[in-house]
């Protein structure tokens, strides 16, 4: 059909004419040679009937995926879709395929398994790299994530997804942190977020030891390396990862960021990537998500319970905890009636210490935390305004959001009670008054010398039996798994405090010796936090 010859006076003109396109079947030899002839209408008018919203185009899309031709032959039409796509040139004829390619999979997920092929993942990759600042790049990169989010990449084809592209992708990132539209800057964290789930699956699918006539692309996570050689060029990609999961509200986003947040936090050239007050945000941000996760989210939460570990206990945080009382309480919490007695125990006479610590503040003692700069970035400060100070755009965002979870915080304060240790009051009660002792008779801030205050040493009955008339209807029930995991937190933050006087109180606890019965998951007693499954699409 000669296009060219086609005049249409409005767009409900231009529309009637797409749907006869659609219906005249007998006027055309294939159902291919019919959505071809519907794609090269659009294509021709697109500049006169699509306005830059892209709600035209996408109104376009659906009329294709609505018609009787599509329905009846998906896979032929969708597949001539595809040749269509790698074979040309014209970047009028790639903007309208690739976005019915795009929102066909997002309507049938296996149309994105159809259209990976190498060729087709190479013309994407050389239109993101090398057309910056185009509309080809902005449909190339949300493209490409999706293909690369539903399945497992082969090894020649993940080969392609090499350093030079991720510093690329990196830099990008950068050069984009100012843009009014998030799309090119979060289209390009997303499809690193992706890349690093690849290299976690082929990693984790590899034989051990080595293999005679094997040679891998790549060896390690190339993510990981790139991260590595880049320290102190890459701030805006770790600021703006907190900032994605604290907007995030697909599950399957949250994992991808929290992978790449637990690699960071175990990876000792990393330990130290985010500035100090990026991870007091990323702090709040864990503990309302964990307080706020619905019970079946229980893959989630023990994701989230995987990072707090290594946050706490690997970063600049073992130095100093922030919102320490809040964390125990949290933890506490999800680990429900059975946490362990002995561990139990600790935690009430740490809760007890950190109100000594409220006094010594009331008392006019002034603890203070300055922010330090990252000792493994080769740069003593980034840019002027990245001085060791989170973003005030981000702080404000993650503030917004925690006043949703406040109310479910004071609620759980009115639960701690269940989860002391019977014959554990009569000590506690001891401890206040020794407390309250030490108060009246301390020393004035304002003598010479430090502070000095006196904590005793708590010894907890083990010979009496549960109180019965305990409820224990309010306690939260945990499942092993997630009890399990907020065991190891614990018992490593509080034994990292014990080793670097991290606690707020200066006083740290060893819990080495309190046990749960439980194997650990992975050598060494880290528990792994597991790559995704694969997504079984129809």
């Amino acid at each position: 059909m000669d296009f060219a010859t086609n005049h249409f006076d409005s767009p409900a003109l231009f529309n009637e004419e797409l749907k006869d396109i659609l219906e005249r079947k007998s006027a055309y030899d294939s159902p291919a040679s019919q959505v071809n002839a519907f794609l090269s209408l659009m294509v021709h008018y697109q500049d006169e009937f699509m306005d830059e919203s892209g709600q035209d185009l996408v109104y376009c899309c659906y009329n294709l995926f609505d018609s009787d031709v599509f329905h009846r032959n998906t896979e032929v039409v969708v597949r001539s879709i595809i040749d269509r796509a790698i074979e040309s040139s014209d970047d009028k004829d790639m903007w309208i395929t690739y976005h019915v390619l795009l929102h066909a999979g997002k309507e049938s997920p296996r149309i994105y398994r159809w259209m990976f092929r190498n060729e087709f993942f190479s013309k994407l990759k050389d239109q993101i790299q090398y057309q910056e600042g185009t509309r080809m790049q902005l449909i190339a990169i949300p493209l490409m994530y999706e293909m690369c989010r539903i399945q497992t990449l082969k090894e020649s084809d993940l080969a392609l997804a090499d350093e030079t592209f991720l510093n690329y992708l990196l830099d990008l990132v950068e050069h984009t942190r100012t843009d009014d539209a998030e799309l090119l800057n979060y289209g390009s964290i997303k499809l690193l977020l992706v890349f690093n789930e690849q290299y976690m699956l082929h990693t984790s699918s590899r034989p051990h030891g080595t293999q005679s006539g094997t040679k891998f692309a790549y060896s390690g996570n190339p993510l990981l390396t790139v991260l590595i050689d880049r320290l102190g060029r890459s701030a805006t990609f770790g600021e703006n990862l907190i900032f994605m999961l604290n907007r995030a509200e697909e599950t399957a986003l949250q994992m991808l960021i929290l992978k790449v947040l637990y690699l960071l936090f175990t990876s000792p050239s990393l330990y130290e990537f985010f500035y100090t007050n990026d991870l007091h945000v990323l702090v709040d941000v864990v503990i309302r998500e964990l307080w706020d996760l619905p019970e079946e989210e229980e893959s989630l939460r023990h994701a989230y319970l995987r990072v707090m570990g290594p946050l706490l206990t690997n970063t600049q945080l073992k130095r100093a905890t922030y919102k320490r009382a809040e964390i125990v309480r949290l933890l506490r919490e999800l680990g429900g009636g059975d946490l362990d007695s002995t561990l139990r125990k600790q935690l009430q006479e740490q809760q007890l210490r950190e109100q000594l610590l409220e006094q010594q503040r009331a008392l006019g003692a002034k603890f203070t935390y300055r922010d330090r700069e990252s000792s493994s970035s080769p740069l003593v400060r980034w840019t002027s305004d990245r001085s060791g100070c989170s973003s005030p755009a981000l702080s404000a965002e993650v503030e917004k959001k925690r006043g949703m979870g406040r109310s479910r915080v004071s609620m759980v304060e009115c639960s701690s009670d269940s989860l002391k240790v019977p014959g554990q009051e009569e000590e506690a009660e001891s401890l206040r008054r020794h407390l309250e002792f030490q108060r009246e008779h301390v020393s004035s801030p304002t003598d010479e010398g430090p502070l000095q205050i006196e904590v005793p040493i708590v010894e907890f009955k083990h010979d009496q039996q549960p109180d019965n008339n305990i409820s224990r209807s309010s306690q939260r029930a945990a499942s092993p798994t997630t009890q399990r995991l907020v065991e190891r937190v614990l018992r490593e933050w509080l034994d990292n405090e014990m080793k670097n006087g991290a606690g707020t109180t200066g006083h740290g606890l060893s819990v080495r010796g309190v046990t749960d019965g439980h194997l650990t998951e992975a050598a060494g007693g880290r528990i792994a936090i597991p790559v995704a499954q694969q997504c079984h699409c129809p």
